[in-house]
């Protein structure tokens, strides 16, 4: 019975009569479902489903939603596919919705509803995939690429931009000291990272609606990412789902997950269920962003219409403050978390648990404290408290005033890292991994093959590091490779000064 309803042809002409509350059906990608039980749950209100009854909706759907949501639907909701005309068929109707636009249209008006850019004309701004010689270059090529939104979202940090620059300019500050006359013919940089796998000491940092800049976005992050046998973390604010997300690579492929708790705890239970049962390895709970920065870019930028993560269900729109995505998508998240909270999100989930965001000695030695298995030291990439130390500081931080944490639980950074050799410099300091993010968004300019091509760049760049430094494992990275004197000074041990009560100061006047 159900192989013959998946073969079932719908016509257009059927479809329109299942076009009341009481009876809604819609079609979206060729396949048709009835949504009449899914009508007053709809996040959005009954009106904006009933618009579309009885039609082809699959330009309005992608609009607002990944493709492949609507496949979370029951199974039993599903009745065949819409049957597509023929050369010979009358056009459409005036009054009758039209069907899917032909695939050279659609690309154009996904651009347009979704920030998306086109392809036909990207000649003249993307050169080919070869031009690309270092991490630094896909930034200049997506501002040119991307739409005014998506680069705006991607790129922008928080009011003045301090901690997104100090990121970068204090891990290009750190200088190495290599070895020399050092056999250094044969050459490993994998690692385990949470005991799994990987062929490189860095994996792709969480980051947002990367569908923004390709119309596979977490797909060909996915795809990209097993076949170079690194991990990708995939962020709440995903734009497809996470079963799709997962399905995309091979099942041996191991996955993290960055989570933002919702207010509403259940949600966040069942999201976490979910993620077990998808065979996702890790959580990476986000503890440095209870509410988003300050974006002034994002904020200026108009976005074209509402998007909505395919799993935190986080939708954007605007108001008087301006259109921010980061600022408007962020509703959700839960202001309350608190340590004592960790063990519940570990017994959900039954999953190892990393803090994602920890940026003080005194924090890092709290995570031993509640047993979590690493920490990720991370200031969002400069996107939530600008003014924050940059994220190499911390790690030097935790190497002067509490380095017995590296041995308790394994230490990831991100914020800044461009090139292998920054990655080294990390591996040398201490750090189990590091995280690339922003530079992975403007990969996907070129889909999987900028996402491959990316990878590529960074390990031949950590080798050739590796290799100069004369070292060939990364067991063989230590601090005497790193002069860390010309930033020594801004590390600080936490307890400089005295706090002056209310009271005491009164006194004084």
């Amino acid at each position: 019975m159900a192989e013959a309803q998946e073969t079932q042809l719908i016509t257009l002409s059927e479809l329109n009569r299942h076009n009341s509350p009481q009876d809604c059906w819609i079609a979206v990608h060729s396949k048709v479902w009835d949504i009449t039980h899914f009508i007053r749950e709809h996040p959005g209100g009954p009106s904006v489903l009933l618009k579309c009854a009885g039609t082809n909706a699959t330009a309005s759907f992608d609009e607002v939603h990944a493709p492949d949501i609507i496949e979370e639907l029951p199974k039993d909701k599903f009745k065949g596919f819409l049957e597509q005309p023929s050369p010979d068929t009358p056009a459409t109707p005036p009054d009758s919705e039209v069907s899917s636009p032909p695939p050279s249209e659609k690309r154009s008006q996904m651009a347009s509803s979704v920030d998306v850019p086109a392809q036909p004309e990207e000649e003249d701004v993307i050169p080919p995939m070869e031009a690309v010689l270092a991490a630094p270059d896909l930034a200049v090529i997506a501002k040119k690429a991307l739409t005014p939104k998506a680069w705006a979202f991607y790129s922008s940090a928080a009011t003045d931009l301090i901690t997104y620059g100090k990121n970068k300019e204090l891990v290009q500050r750190l200088m190495i000291r290599p070895r020399v006359l050092r056999n250094v013919k044969d050459v490993s940089f994998e690692r385990d990272i949470l005991g799994f796998k990987s062929r490189a000491p860095f994996f792709i940092s969480p980051t947002a609606m990367a569908r923004l800049a390709h119309p596979d976005g977490e797909l060909a992050v996915a795809r990209g990412a097993s076949n170079e046998g690194i991990i990708q973390c995939i962020s709440s604010n995903a734009s497809y789902t996470l079963k799709s997300i997962v399905n995309a690579a091979p099942p041996e492929q191991p996955f993290f997950f960055q989570l933002y708790v919702n207010s509403e705890r259940q949600k966040t239970a069942d999201l976490l269920r979910t993620v077990r049962d998808l065979g996702i390895k890790a959580i990476f709970v986000t503890v440095d962003a209870p509410v988003p920065g300050k974006r002034e870019a994002d904020e200026r930028a108009a976005q074209a219409i509402k998007i909505r993560s395919a799993i935190s269900g986080g939708e954007s729109s605007k108001d008087k403050k301006g259109s921010g995505l980061g600022r408007l998508m962020a509703q959700y998240i839960e202001k309350a978390l608190t340590w004592d909270d960790l063990e519940w999100i570990r017994e959900t989930s039954g999953l190892p648990i990393v803090l994602k965001g920890v940026q003080t000695a005194e924090d890092a030695k709290l995570a031993v404290k509640y047993g979590v298995d690493a920490i990720m030291l991370s200031n969002h990439g400069g996107r939530s408290l600008d003014g924050a130390q940059a994220s190499i500081l911390v790690l030097l931080e935790l190497r002067k005033n509490c380095p017995e944490v590296f041995e308790s639980l394994e230490v990831y950074i991100d914020g800044g890292f461009e090139r292998g050799s920054d990655i080294l410099k990390a591996i040398c300091l201490g750090a189990t991994a590091v995280g690339v993010g922003r530079p992975y968004l403007y990969s996907l300019v070129y889909g999987q093959d900028g996402v491959e091509h990316l990878t590529q760049i960074l390990k031949d760049e950590l080798e050739v590091s590796m290799r100069l430094c004369g070292i060939t494992s990364l067991d063989q990275a230590n601090p005497s490779l790193i002069n860390t004197l010309d930033i020594e000074h801004l590390v600080t041990s936490g307890d400089r000064f005295e706090p002056i009560s209310r009271m005491h100061r009164l006194s004084k006047l």
